[in-house]
């Protein structure tokens, strides 16, 4: 019994929620990123852009994920330290991250 955590409290409500968003408060320098990205093909020619090297703040890289998937019109998600866009789209990819002065290195083949 003494390995129990405290999950709600009356005071302030759903504690782990709390906990969660106290490490993504601090605020994301965009200049100072250099973002990788990667293209991946599945065995059946499906294509995935890879973007790794993302900062630790989860609300700014859940952000910037959603952007681009609404931008370019296509799928993909946020995963724990990547985010994944669907499709051949990579000059597109590359122009989003220009026109926010986001710095990016292509890596891989």
């Amino acid at each position: 019994m003494s390995d129990t955590k405290l999950v709600w409290s009356d005071e302030e409500g759903d504690v782990r929620k709390k906990n969660d968003k106290s490490s993504s408060k601090e605020g994301v320098d965009e200049s100072s990123l250099k973002l990788h990205l990667r293209r991946l093909t599945s065995g059946k020619g499906r294509t995935v852009i890879e973007i790794t090297n993302l900062p630790s703040n989860k609300i700014w890289c859940k952000t910037l994920a959603k952007e681009l998937k609404k931008k370019l019109g296509v799928g993909g998600a946020y995963k724990k330290n990547f985010i994944e866009v669907h499709g051949e789209k990579m000059d597109q990819v590359q122009n989003h991250l220009d026109s926010r002065s986001i710095k990016w290195i292509k890596t891989g083949g």
